[in-house]
């Protein structure tokens, strides 16, 4: 795993945080490399580890959800403003996913009761 030798300090960061293993002890023969390597595969999700991989691993379900609701209510007040006195668009926040979302409108359009009937037949994969 080259990230783990790309960013040392945040594996020692890691380790101590979540299991309270100094590396510096394990190394010196207190833990197996194995189970050194066990731990470090089931670091969570929000550890300093992957943040520094990819930023967007800081963001937790609980905060992508309350970005989406912020995005959403700030565009919604927005969009019921008054055009002449409303400001710039509200800057969206969130992972960047979510930040940087396609801004164009999806191709849709209403299908009629036998069309939706005959889409739902179709076999599935």
């Amino acid at each position: 795993m080259a990230a783990v030798r790309e960013h040392p300090d945040e594996l020692r960061a890691d380790l101590q945080r979540f299991y309270g293993i100094d590396l510096d002890h394990a190394m010196n023969g207190e833990h197996t490399a194995g189970h050194i390597a066990s731990l470090v595969v089931c670091l969570p999700s929000d550890a300093a580890l992957f943040r520094t991989i990819n930023p967007d691993a800081a963001w937790t379900l609980q905060s992508v959800l309350l970005a989406a609701i912020f995005n959403n209510l700030t565009g919604l007040i927005y969009g019921m403003s008054d055009k002449r006195k409303r400001g710039s668009k509200p800057k969206r926040i969130g992972p960047s996913w979510m930040v940087n979302q396609d801004k164009r409108k999806l191709d849709a359009r209403p299908m009629s009761i036998t069309e939706l009937m005959a889409e739902l037949s179709k076999p599935r994969r």
